[in-house]
C-alpha cells in the first residue's frame, strides 16, 4: 500500500518550532494624490509628446519646389513655395527645415513671442515665400554646388541623385511651411508657440493631433481611454507594503516511490552500498556474475534545503525589489494599484498575492529538488571497499526475497504570517543605467605576419620607333664621260646611278630598321663641297636618292638621271645626309613587359597575401576578443546591485532635500552642517537602508539597440571572396558570437546594451526605461513623512483636497477613527472626507499597527488551554509557539493583524535509500 498519503489532521504537529524562515512582502502602489511632483514629471512628458506631434505633421503636406539645372548639373534657378495638404503621407525625405530655423532666427528678434493674431504677421504665406527663396534656398544651393564639386571627379559620382536629393529636400521645407500656413488659418497659435519654442519632432495626422488630448493630459495610468480620461487617474507617491513571514516546520517522513529492486535467492546474501557523490555524470549499467553485489549511486545537488532554495530564487527573480537586508526581500509580484486606503482591504489583496506566489514558488523549488536525486545501481563482480554505508542483506530462508529500494521522503509545512505594514514613498528614477560606467575590455590583438612588399623598379619601355641619322661623301668621278644612265644598274632597281654605299651607324640594341621592302627608297641631302671647274658647282641641283640595301645595313646613294642619262667628265664630291627609321623588335618589347609584369606580379602578390593576413590577423583578433568578453567572470552580486541602489539613492536625496538643498548649498563649513543636519532628519523619517528598486522591463520603451564596435571596422564577411552564411538573415541585427565562446547573454538577440562584467540584472537595469523606487517610512513617522513631502518642495500639497472615493461605511468610520484620534482633527470641518484625510487615517492605522507589533499576549489565542500557551509578540509568537494549525489552510479575509493566512504541506526527497521487503503474486505479478 502506498504510504505518501496526505496529511488532513496536523494536530499531532502542535508546537513543532521552525527550523527556517524567510521573510517576504507585498508592495502596493496607491491611487488618488496627484502629487506636485508626479504631475511635473507627466507634464515634461506630455509636452514633448505634444511637440513630437506638431512637427511630424508635416509628412502630411505636399512639398512644392521647382529647382532649374543647366547642362553641366548647375542650378540655374529655382522656386520654393509654402506646400499644399496631401491626400497620401509618404515618408518624409529629411528631418531638418531650414525654414524653422529662419523664422525662429525672426522670433528671436521679437520682444516677446507673438500672441493671438500676432503670428499672421510672421507665419503668412508672403513671408515664407520670401523665406523658402531667399536664405532656405541659397542655403541649399551653396550646398548643392560644394557637394557636386568635391564629387564630380570622383568615381561612383551620381549626378541625378545629387539632384533628385536638393529637390526633395526644397520639398520637405516647402511641406513644413504649408504646415505653418495651415496652423495659422486655424487660429492654432497654442500648438505654433509649442513649436518654436521646443525641441523635438513626431509623428501624428493633423485633425487628430489638433483634436487630441487637450492641456490637461497628465497621468499616464489606468484607465479606459487613454486619450480623454486620463487625466480622471494619478498614481499617488504614498504606497504600502505588507510584510509576511514564511516559516518552514518538519513534520514527518515516509517511504517514497520504489527507486531500485534487489533480490536473494535462498541462502545467498547481497552487499548493498551506497554512495554518495556530486558528479554531474550519472552511469547506469548491468552486468551479470556468479555472485552478484548492488551498488546505489546518486547524484545530488548542494541545495537540498527548500528554505535556502526559496532564498535564491527571491535573489535572482528580477521581478524583486533588492534591499540591502540580507534575508529580506520584497516582491511586487502582480499585485494591482489599489485606489482603497483602507489597509485590511490591502492587506487582504496581498494576503491573496503572497499566498499564490509563495506557494508557486515553494511548489516550484521542490519539483527541482525532486528531480535532483538520481540513483542507479550498477552490478560489479568484484566487492567495492567504499567508505560509504554499507548494508548486508542475507536470505536464511528456503524462499526467494525481494526488496524494494524507496526512497525516503520529507513531510516539510509551510504557513505564512502578517507580520506588519509600512507607508512608503513611492518616486520613478527615468533611464537609470546612464550614470552607469561600463568595463572597457583592454585586450591588444597580435600583429598580423606580414610578407615583404617588393619596390619594383621598372624597365621604362623605349620608344617604338626613332631616327637615326647618316652622312658621308658621294664622288661623281667618270673621267671618260661616258654617259651614266640609271637605267643601267639593277643594284638600285632602275633608279639612281650608285656613287657610294654609307653604312648605318649605331643601330640600338633591340631595335630594326624600319622600311618598306618594296620601297626601300629615301629622300638624300646633299651638297657640293669639292668640284673642278665652275660649271661643276652647279651640280648642287642634282637630284639624289637613297636606298636601303636588302640586309638592312647600308645605304647606297647616287643620282637619280634623266631617262637619257648625264654625262660629266668633271670630278664633284658632294656631302650627303639622311635618316632612317628604326623600330623596337617585338621580342624586345615583350621582354621588357614580361620583366616588369614579373615585378607588379610580385608586388600585387604580395600586397593580396598581406591584405589576406590582415583580414585574417582582424578576424583572428575578433575571435579572440569576442571568446575572452564572453567568459569575462561576473563581479559580485552584492557590488552590483550596492551600485544599482547608489544610483537610485541619488535621484532619491535629491528629491527629498529638493534641487535647491541638494545643488545650490555651498561646499562651505555651513554648507556641510546643513548637509549634515538634512541627512540626520531624512533617515530619521524614512528607512534609507531598506530601500527597494523595481527594474522596469525594456518593452515599456525599446532603447535603440546597441551595437559592438570593433576598432569603428565594420568585421569582413569573407576571406578572399569566401563566405558561408547559414541563411538569408542580412535584415537581422547581428551579435558576435565564436565556437569557443560562452553562450551569448540575456538580450544580446534584442540589441541590449550589455555589461561585460555584469549579470543579467545589471543588464536589465541598463537597458530599463525607469526604475521604480520604494522607500519604507520609518515606523511611528508616518505622518512626519507625508508632511516632509508636503512642504519640503516634493510632492507639493496638489490634489491632497479632492474627494476621497469609497463606500459611505467606510467613510464615516474614517471619520470617527479621526475624531477618536483627536477631536479637533481637520475632517471635522470637511464636508467630505478628502484624500490628506485618507492617508492621515492610513498613518494613525499603520502606526498603531507597530505598536501592537511590539506588545506581547498570550498565543495562540485560538488553543483553549492556557497552558499550552506561550507569553510573546504577535510577530514573535510562532518562534516562541511553534507550528499551529490553520483551519481551512487559507484565510484571505482579515479577522485581524498578524495572524497566520497561509498554510500548506510540501513533500520533499532525502539522499537516503531504505529497502523493504515486499512480495509479488505470481500469477498476477502484482504486490500481495
Amino acid at each position: 500500500m502506498p504510504t505518501n498519503k496526505r496529511i488532513t489532521d496536523l494536530s499531532d504537529y502542535t508546537s513543532v518550532l521552525p527550523y527556517a524562515s524567510e521573510m517576504f512582502g507585498i508592495y502596493q502602489p496607491m491611487l488618488g494624490w496627484r502629487s506636485r511632483r508626479r504631475l511635473d514629471r507627466l507634464a515634461t512628458g506630455t509636452a514633448g509628446e505634444r511637440q513630437d506631434r506638431l512637427l511630424g505633421l508635416r509628412r502630411q503636406y505636399e512639398g512644392r519646389a521647382d529647382i532649374v539645372f543647366n547642362a553641366d548639373d548647375q542650378i540655374v534657378s529655382g522656386r520654393v513655395d509654402p506646400g499644399q495638404p496631401r491626400t497620401l503621407a509618404p515618408r518624409s525625405a529629411a528631418d531638418g527645415a531650414r525654414v524653422l530655423t529662419a523664422l525662429a532666427e525672426r522670433l528671436r528678434r521679437l520682444e516677446s513671442a507673438p500672441c493671438g493674431d500676432g503670428w499672421r504677421s510672421v507665419v503668412n504665406e508672403h513671408e515664407l515665400t520670401d523665406l523658402l527663396n531667399g536664405g532656405v534656398y541659397q542655403a541649399y544651393r551653396d550646398e548643392y554646388q560644394q557637394a557636386w564639386q568635391e564629387g564630380h571627379s570622383g568615381e561612383g559620382f551620381n549626378a541625378a541623385r545629387l539632384k533628385e536629393a536638393v529637390t526633395a529636400r526644397l520639398r520637405e521645407e516647402s511641406a513644413v511651411a504649408g504646415l505653418l500656413v495651415d496652423l495659422v488659418d486655424r487660429g492654432r497659435y497654442q500648438e505654433l508657440k509649442d513649436l518654436f519654442y521646443a525641441t523635438r519632432p513626431g509623428t501624428e495626422v493633423l485633425d487628430l493631433a489638433l483634436g487630441g488630448p487637450d492641456d490637461t493630459y497628465r497621468d499616464p495610468y489606468l484607465d479606459f481611454d487613454p486619450t480623454k480620461q486620463i487625466s480622471d487617474v494619478t498614481l499617488s507617491p504614498i504606497g504600502i507594503v505588507h510584510l509576511f513571514r514564511q516559516y518552514f516546520f518538519e513534520l514527518d517522513t515516509f517511504l517514497g516511490t520504489p527507486v531500485g529492486h534487489v533480490w536473494l535467492s535462498p541462502g545467498s546474501s547481497v552487499e548493498l552500498i551506497e554512495v554518495s557523490t556530486r558528479r554531474s555524470l550519472v552511469e547506469k549499467t548491468v552486468e551479470t556474475a556468479l555472485e552478484t553485489t548492488s551498488k546505489s549511486e546518486r547524484a545530488t545537488t548542494e541545495e537540498e534545503e527548500i528554505s535556502d532554495a526559496v532564498k535564491q530564487d527571491n535573489r535572482d527573480d528580477m521581478k524583486l525589489g533588492f534591499s540591502s537586508t540580507v534575508n529580506q526581500s520584497w516582491g511586487t509580484g502582480n499585485a494591482t494599484a489599489t485606489g482603497s486606503l483602507n489597509l485590511d482591504k490591502t492587506q487582504q489583496t496581498a494576503r491573496e498575492q503572497g499566498h499564490k506566489r509563495m506557494r508557486q514558488q515553494s511548489e516550484k523549488l521542490s519539483t527541482e529538488i525532486r528531480q535532483n536525486f538520481k540513483s542507479t545501481f550498477k552490478t560489479v563482480t568484484e566487492t567495492l571497499d567504499s567508505s560509504s554505508k554499507r548494508y548486508v542483506l542475507a536470505n536464511t530462508t528456503p524462499a526467494l526475497v525481494n526488496y524494494e529500494l524507496r526512497r525516503k521522503m520529507r513531510q516539510v509545512g509551510v504557513q505564512i504570517q502578517d507580520i506588519g505594514s509600512y507607508l512608503c514613498w513611492e518616486t520613478f528614477v527615468d533611464d537609470p543605467g546612464k550614470d552607469l560606467a561600463l568595463p572597457h575590455l583592454v585586450h591588444i590583438a597580435k600583429p598580423a605576419d606580414l610578407v615583404l612588399v617588393p619596390n619594383p623598379k621598372l624597365t621604362p619601355m623605349p620608344p617604338k620607333t626613332l631616327t637615326i641619322g647618316f652622312s658621308g661623301e658621294a664622288v661623281w668621278n667618270f673621267p671618260d664621260n661616258s654617259r651614266q644612265n640609271q637605267s643601267g644598274h639593277a643594284e638600285t632597281r632602275y633608279r639612281f646611278v650608285p656613287l657610294a654605299t654609307l653604312d648605318i651607324p649605331g643601330v640600338p640594341n633591340g631595335y630594326e630598321i624600319a622600311y618598306d621592302v618594296q620601297d626601300p627608297f629615301l629622300a638624300i641631302d646633299k651638297t657640293v663641297v669639292a668640284a673642278e671647274d665652275d660649271e661643276s658647282w652647279g651640280a648642287a641641283n642634282w637630284a639624289f636618292l637613297g636606298m636601303i640595301t636588302p640586309d638592312a645595313k647600308r645605304i647606297m646613294v647616287g643620282v637619280s638621271t634623266a631617262p637619257g642619262g648625264l654625262a660629266w667628265d668633271d670630278r664633284i664630291t658632294f656631302k650627303v645626309s639622311g635618316a632612317v627609321t628604326c623600330r623596337l623588335l617585338p621580342a624586345a618589347e615583350a621582354e621588357i613587359n614580361m620583366a616588369n609584369q614579373a615585378l607588379v606580379s610580385a608586388k600585387l602578390a604580395a600586397d593580396e597575401e598581406n591584405k589576406r593576413k590582415l583580414e585574417q590577423a582582424y578576424l583572428d583578433a575578433v575571435h579572440e576578443r569576442v571568446t575572452l568578453a564572453s567568459k569575462i567572470e561576473k563581479r559580485r552580486f552584492e557590488h552590483l546591485r550596492e551600485e544599482e541602489r547608489t544610483i537610485v539613492h541619488r535621484s532619491l536625496i535629491r528629491a527629498l532635500m529638493s534641487e535647491r538643498l541638494y545643488n545650490d548649498t555651498p561646499d562651505t563649513t555651513a554648507g556641510h552642517r546643513t548637509r549634515h543636519v538634512l541627512s540626520e532628519l531624512i533617515n530619521s523619517i524614512f528607512d534609507i537602508e531598506k530601500m527597494l528598486y523595481f527594474v522596469a522591463p525594456e518593452w515599456w520603451k525599446p532603447r535603440r539597440p546597441a551595437a559592438l564596435a570593433l576598432a569603428g571596422r565594420p568585421l569582413p564577411e569573407s576571406i578572399e571572396g569566401t563566405t558561408v552564411e547559414w541563411a538569408d538573415d542580412r535584415a537581422h541585427g547581428k551579435y558576435f558570437i565564436t565556437d569557443a565562446s560562452a553562450p551569448a547573454t540575456l538580450g544580446s538577440s534584442l540589441g541590449w546594451l550589455l555589461q561585460l562584467d555584469g549579470d543579467e540584472l545589471r543588464n536589465a537595469f541598463l537597458n530599463a526605461p525607469w526604475v521604480k523606487a520604494v522607500l519604507p517610512i520609518r515606523p511611528g513617522k508616518e505622518e512626519a513623512a507625508v508632511n516632509w513631502l508636503r512642504h519640503v518642495g516634493v510632492e507639493g500639497t496638489d490634489g491632497l483636497d479632492a474627494a476621497y472615493s469609497a463606500p459611505p461605511a467606510e467613510l464615516a468610520a474614517i471619520r470617527t477613527r479621526l475624531l477618536l484620534h483627536d477631536p479637533h482633527d481637520p475632517v471635522r470641518g470637511h464636508a467630505e472626507v478628502t484624500i490628506e484625510d485618507a492617508i492621515r487615517d492610513l498613518c494613525h492605522t499603520v502606526a498603531d499597527k507597530h505598536i501592537a507589533a511590539a506588545t506581547t499576549g498570550r498565543y495562540p489565542k485560538e488553543e483553549p488551554d492556557d497552558d499550552n500557551r506561550v507569553t510573546a509578540t504577535p510577530v514573535e509568537r510562532v518562534f516562541e509557539h511553534g507550528f499551529y494549525p490553520l483551519q481551512g489552510g487559507f484565510k484571505a479575509r482579515t479577522e485581524g493583524s498578524f495572524e497566520v493566512c497561509s498554510q500548506w504541506i510540501e513533500v520533499l526527497p532525502t539522499d537516503q535509500v531504505v529497502p523493504v521487503e515486499v512480495a509479488y503474486d505470481p500469477k498476477t505479478g502484482r504486490q500481495k
